[in-house]
């Protein structure tokens, strides 16, 4: 996969996320502010604290568990009981049993009730629309690299300079995954003739072993800028005459 269409596909994957993640706040922001404005306050009692276990999965692979603590709360309205579990956990515990709290309820339905305390209310929307505005901001860094990779590398196959460079090395890069596994890539080197610097170039991601490919073949050609030899591209397919 070529390193432009690698960083144009994540960034407009984090882009469309960040996005969908900030309308999403926005839109629980918008119905809390609602449901705070119109609602009836009182006093209620944490009577429960919950445990739920949460599993992720990292970047490395690996499964973390985390526990979060969630209170059940009981208040009265006009003589009759009602409890709710609040939607928002924390670890360590927010509250603790036997603790009052401020509870905002709707006065048409009373069951549906929330702690009125501001990160209680908001804490949700705050999560959702914090995590929006982080994937959104590099979605679109990543997306602009890549549309300026793509106009670059378009350059450079109408005007680059070509050179015949050696192959130094052909093998994974361990630093990179794409679709889980490490791609292949081709290191190349030349001199420069008239500076007598030695530049490297490095091929775009490959899925495949390139070896068989470039069997007995010990140069490739490459397309550089003069004015800067580290822009450059690898060509696999060019073979010398």
């Amino acid at each position: 996969m070529r390193r432009v269409r690698l960083f144009t596909i994540i960034g407009g994957i984090f882009g469309l996320i960040g996005l969908v993640l900030l309308s999403v706040g926005m839109a629980l922001a918008a119905s809390t502010a609602s449901f705070m404005a119109s609602a009836q306050r009182t006093d209620g009692t944490v009577v429960a604290m919950t445990a739920r276990n949460t599993t992720t999965r990292g970047s490395d692979g690996h499964t973390r568990r985390r526990m979060s603590w969630y209170p059940t709360v009981e208040f009265t309205v006009e003589g009759r009981r009602y409890s709710f579990r609040s939607s928002t956990g924390s670890n360590p515990p927010s509250y603790e049993t036997g603790e009052n709290v401020p509870v905002a309820y709707d006065p048409g339905n009373p069951s549906d009730a929330r702690i009125a305390s501001f990160w209680s209310a908001f804490l949700a929307p705050l999560s959702v629309g914090g995590l929006g505005v982080v994937f959104t901001p590099i979605g679109a860094v990543l997306f602009v690299k890549g549309r300026r990779m793509a106009r670059l590398r378009a350059w450079l196959w109408k005007q680059g300079r070509p050179v015949w460079a050696e192959i130094e090395h052909v093998g994974r890069d361990f630093t990179v995954r794409v679709n889980n596994r490490h791609p292949y890539v081709v290191h190349a080197t030349w001199q420069d003739e008239q500076t007598g610097r030695t530049h490297t170039a490095v091929s775009d991601y490959l899925r495949h072993d390139p070896s068989p490919r470039l069997q007995g073949r010990t140069h490739v050609r490459v397309l550089y800028d003069p004015a800067d030899p580290d822009r450059n591209l690898v060509d696999l397919d060019t073979h010398p005459s």
